[in-house]
C-alpha cells in the first residue's frame, strides 16, 4: 500500500542498506510543521524500538511570515509533546541576517537554521541530525544546479549522509517520493500545516516545481524526476573514485605550511590530470577552511591556472579570507582565519572521544576522509577474541590518559607488529597484504599517542594487549564502505 506500511518498510530498508542509522543513537529530528517533517517525526517514532533510538525535535521561527510561523513553532511544540519528546525552539531574524550579510534570504534562513540545529545538537549530545528531504527535493535540487550551472560533484545532489563539524546530516527519505509522503500522512491521519511561500514563484525551486518538472513530464519524458535521480546516483558513484584518487594526490603533493596555510608542489599538481587538479583544489580549500560553500568553480579555475602557470610568481585572493601565492615551484594557499575547531595537518586525524574510555559512551562513526565506518565501545573483563583483523581490542585502562586517534599512512612509518620482533614497515605491511597503491594513502591506522597499534583490516600491533588481568576492554570494529 503506497504511503502506508511501505513507507515504513523502504526507510527502514534504505536506514539499514545506507547504515544512517546504529543501535543507540541520540538523535535531533527536523521539524518545520510541514507534511514532510511531520510525516519524517511519524516514521521515526515507529522505528526508534529497532534501533534503540533517542529522539529528540527541533524547530526554527525565522521570523518571516509573523503569526504564522510563531503558529508552526506551536504547533511543533505540541506535536512533540504527544510523541512524548523533547522539543527545542528558536526565534531569529533572518531578514536582518540577510541584509548584514548581504545574501539571499533563502541562504540566511538556511545559515542560521543550520546554526541553531548544531548548536542544540552538541548541548545535548545528539551526534545525528536528521532532515525531511525526499526524492523530489533531490530532482529539483540537481536540476536547478544544472540550470545555474554545475561540475559533476554538484550533480551527486543531496547527500543521504553527510559528516560536518563532527555531527551526521542523515535524510532517510531521499527515496521516498512526495506523492507517497502525502498518501502516508492521510492515511495515518497525520495533521500538518501548509507553508504559503511554498507557493510562491519568486523562488527558482518552486517554479522548478510548479512550472518546469509539469511542462518537462507532459511535452517531454513523463518520468523526468526519476531520470534526474538515475543521473544523481551515477554521478555518486564516480565522484566517489574519482575523490579517492585526489586525495591520494593531495596527501602525496600538499604538506602544512604553518597555522592555516597549506604549500602545494606545483610540478607534482601539474602530472596529476585535469578533473584530479579541480579536486585536489577543493580538498585544499575544505582543509584550510572546514567547507567549500563559498566558492564557485571559477575561484576553483583561478587558483588551478596560479598552479599550471609557467612564471615563477603571481597572487590572487578569494572570498572567505583565502589567498593564493606563487614563489617558483611552490605555492600556498592560505585563509586570515584558520578554523579554530580543528589544527589543519596531513595525514588527517580522527580522534576518538575520551569519554570512550571512561565507557560513557558507544562510538559508530565514519571519520572523514576514510573509507570505513568504525563502531567502538569499553565492555567489562575480556570479551571473545577477534575472528578476524577487522576487530581488535585493547586493555582501556592502559590507554587511560593517551590520544587515541586514527590517521592515514606516511612515508617512513612503521610499528611493532604483534608476535613479532622488532618493527616493520607499513609500506611492506600494504604489499604483503596486497592493498593496492591507490588505496594505501587513504588507509586508516588506529594510533596509541605516537604509535601505531592497529593496521585496519591488516594487522594489531603490540601495545595494550588484553590479558586475563584486563578489568576493560575496548573492542573497535571497522566496517569498509568501498
Amino acid at each position: 500500500m503506497i504511503g502506508g506500511e511501505n513507507v515504513l518498510e523502504k526507510v527502514a530498508e534504505s536506514i539499514s542498506r545506507q547504515e544512517l542509522l546504529a543501535k543507540g543513537d541520540r538523535v535531533l529530528v527536523a521539524v518545520s510543521g510541514g507534511v514532510d517533517s511531520c510525516v519524517l517525526l511519524d516514521v521515526l517514532n515507529k522505528l526508534k524500538a529497532k534501533w534503540n533510538l533517542h529522539l529528540a525535535v527541533v524547530t526554527v521561527d525565522h521570523g518571516l511570515r509573523g503569526k504564522a510561523s510563531k503558529g508552526d513553532v506551536g504547533f511543533v511544540e505540541r506535536l512533540a509533546e504527544r510523541y512524548g519528546l523533547p522539543v527545542y525552539a528558536g526565534s531569529f531574524d533572518v531578514a536582518n541576517h540577510a541584509k548584514k550579510h548581504k545574501i539571499s534570504i533563502q541562504s540566511a534562513a538556511r545559515d542560521v537554521r543550520y546554526k541553531f540545529f548544531r548548536e542544540t545538537a552538541v548541548a545535548h549530545r545528539c551526534t545525528k541530525i536528521i532532515t525531511a528531504h525526499h526524492a523530489d527535493d533531490q530532482a529539483e535540487t540537481v536540476m536547478m544546479r544544472i540550470i545555474r550551472g554545475t561540475s559533476t560533484r554538484g550533480l551527486t545532489g543531496i547527500r543521504a549522509k553527510r559528516l560536518e563539524d563532527g555531527i551526521f546530516y542523515i535524510r532517510p527519505l531521499l527515496e521516498i517520493w512526495r506523492n507517497e509522503i502525502e498518501m502516508y500522512a492521510k492515511i495515518q491521519g497525520i495533521r500538518y500545516r501548509e507553508d504559503a511561500s511554498n507557493a510562491s514563484l519568486k523562488y527558482i525551486r518552486n517554479k522548478i516545481r510548479l512550472q518546469l518538472f509539469p511542462e518537462l513530464a507532459s511535452g517531454y519524458n513523463e518520468g523526468v524526476k526519476s531520470a534526474l535521480l538515475q543521473l544523481s546516483q551515477l554521478a555518486r558513484e564516480d565522484e566517489s573514485y574519482l575523490e579517492e584518487l585526489a586525495y591520494a594526490r593531495f596527501t602525496e603533493g600538499v604538506t602544512p605550511a604553518g597555522a592555516g596555510r597549506l604549500k602545494v608542489n606545483c610540478e607534482h599538481f601539474v602530472e596529476s590530470p585535469l578533473p584530479l587538479q579541480r579536486r585536489v583544489i577543493t580538498l585544499i580549500l575544505y582543509y584550510l577552511c572546514g567547507h567549500t560553500i563559498q566558492w564557485e568553480q571559477v575561484h576553483i579555475e583561478n587558483i588551478r591556472s596560479l598552479l599550471v602557470s609557467s612564471s615563477p610568481s603571481g597572487r590572487l585572493s578569494l572570498p572567505g579570507g583565502v589567498s593564493a601565492w606563487r614563489e617558483y615551484n611552490d605555492a600556498y594557499v592560505s585563509v586570515s582565519q584558520p578554523i579554530a575547531a580543528k589544527t589543519v595537518s596531513l595525514p588527517p586525524q580522527f580522534v576518538l572521544s575520551k569519554e570512550l574510555l571512561q565507557g560513557a559512551l558507544k562510538l559508530s562513526v565514519e571519520p572523514p576522509g576514510f573509507a570505513f565506518r568504525l563502531e567502538a565501545e569499553v565492555t567489562l573483563g575480556v570479551p571473545p577474541r577477534p575472528t578476524d583483523a577487522w576487530e581488535a581490542q585493547f586493555d582501556a585502562d592502559e590507554l587511560s590518559g593517551s590520544c587515541i586517534y586514527i590517521r592515514t599512512w606516511e612515508k617512513g612509518d612503521g610499528f611493532r607488529p604483534f608476535g613479532m620482533r622488532g618493527t616493520k614497515l607499513i609500506s611492506d605491511v600494504f604489499v604483503d597484504a596486497k592493498v593496492p597503491k591507490h588505496k594505501r594513502m587513504t588507509w586508516p591506522l588506529f594510533c596509541i599517542d605516537n604509535e601505531i597499534a592497529w593496521v585496519v583490516g591488516i594487522r594489531r600491533g603490540q601495545q595494550a594487549m588484553v590479558t586475563d588481568k584486563t578489568q576493560r576492554t575496548l573492542v573497535l570494529r571497522a566496517l569498509r564502505l568501498s
